[in-house]
């Protein structure tokens, strides 16, 4: 079975752009007659399959181009056009105006917009699915601007997490600044001033710092690759599970990972609702979202009960891994049919818990930090004495 892209005439003399899967050409011709189409021009196109992507869009990509292509469609410009236009625009990344310059031809090709995006790197099953919604409703315009709330939304948390974790990674790399400081430049001269044979710690010190400046292009090279190697994996869609599930183990942390999945998921299931998805594949798509285990195992319980009747309300509490407050505020948006709405409104108060428990971490770590710089200054300078005493019991002659 082969796809082929057409352009055709219907009974009223519109011009259709389509594709349409069928064994051969003649047999698709046919196929398009009998809907009562004429066909203009008909060609194949080459079968390309949605390709893994190792690295993730960036968030400000996918916000940017949600947001500007919802006001260029409103603003009456079709989509084609549109897109030809963002493709040329700075503001996005190198790989992003490439990948929009792909969905131009395979849009102008035949395909629909989310079929466009199928065959793209990068694009998620989130947004890939609410534009397919909002182009089977008729309202890619709302629903693009949905898209591209949902990612302010995830952009502006994104930003206070980092904001509120500024101040401790400075204090880290301080320390990192200075225990090289330490090694490299305070330790030699102090070991030449002692004098004769060091012993301890101090000369365990010295001899790292031996090993470090003989070896120095070995270990600047092992340092940079090792750098560039946990960059790599940390910005990948391997790595950034795998911090999850890292940091999920950490009490503070996990608290904050914890409210951070209910935020995602009542974010994400609010705007597939709002945007007409339909619920089971809304919920499978959310449970994705939240980048938490517990829910894409619960997923199928859940549809299974839905597809069999249950209330979304007795569906989540069943599920047992929400809290209260959100079974009860589902149950309140079911029965007054603004389900949307309140799982928004839920979201917003995991978004500021999140918030709150990120300040009160960072409120920890910051003297913890500082403690920690202090130790390393009392390890050198408990090790600076017992040298110095040793010494003195050597000329003593003990």
């Amino acid at each position: 079975m082969a796809t082929y892209s057409y352009k055709a005439t219907d009974m009223s003399g519109g011009k259709i752009n389509g594709v349409i899967d069928s064994p051969d050409e003649s047999k698709a011709v046919n196929a398009l007659g009998k809907q009562g189409l004429v066909v203009l021009s008909i060609r194949p196109v080459s079968s390309k399959k949605r390709s893994f992507s190792l690295f993730p869009l960036k968030l400000m990509d996918l916000m940017t181009f949600s947001r500007q292509l919802a006001i260029m469609l409103n603003s009456g410009v079709n989509l084609a056009s549109a897109l030809e236009v963002l493709s040329e625009q700075e503001v996005f990344t190198p790989r992003f105006r490439k990948i929009i310059s792909g969905l131009l031809i395979n849009i102008e090709s035949g395909m629909s917009f989310a079929e466009a995006m199928r065959t793209e790197k990068g694009f998620d099953e989130i947004f890939i699915n609410l534009v397919d919604a909002g182009e089977t409703s008729g309202s890619l315009e709302h629903t693009l601007e949905k898209i591209a709330q949902f990612y302010e939304s995830q952009k502006k948390l994104q930003d206070e997490i980092k904001s509120a974790t500024a101040y401790p990674m400075f204090i880290l790399g301080f320390g990192v600044v200075m225990v090289i400081a330490v090694m490299f430049f305070i330790l030699p001269n102090l070991a030449e001033s002692f004098g004769g044979e060091l012993t301890g710690i101090m000369k365990s010190l010295l001899d790292m710092n031996h090993f470090v400046v003989d070896n120095l292009a070995l270990v600047l090279s092992l340092v940079v690759i090792i750098i560039v190697a946990l960059v790599i994996f940390f910005l990948s869609n391997v790595g950034k599970t795998f911090t999850a599930y890292a940091l999920g183990v950490v009490p503070g942390v996990k608290k904050i990972r914890l409210n951070s999945a209910m935020e995602r998921y009542c974010r994400t299931l609010a705007v597939m609702l709002n945007s007409g998805v339909d619920i089971i594949k809304a919920l499978k798509l959310a449970s994705k979202a939240s980048n938490d285990p517990r829910f894409e195992k619960k997923v199928d319980e859940m549809s299974e009960n839905i597809r069999q009747g249950m209330s979304l309300e007795n569906a989540f509490s069943r599920a047992e891994i929400f809290p209260g407050i959100i079974v009860a505020m589902v149950g309140t948006g079911e029965r007054t049919g603004k389900l949307d709405e309140i799982l928004d409104q839920v979201a917003d108060f995991f978004e500021d818990t999140v918030k709150t428990t990120v300040k009160q971490v960072t409120s920890i770590i910051e003297p913890a930090m500082i403690v920690i710089v202090g130790i390393f200054i009392a390890f050198i300078a408990y090790a600076m004495y017992t040298s110095i005493f040793q010494g003195q019991q050597g000329v003593a002659g003990f």
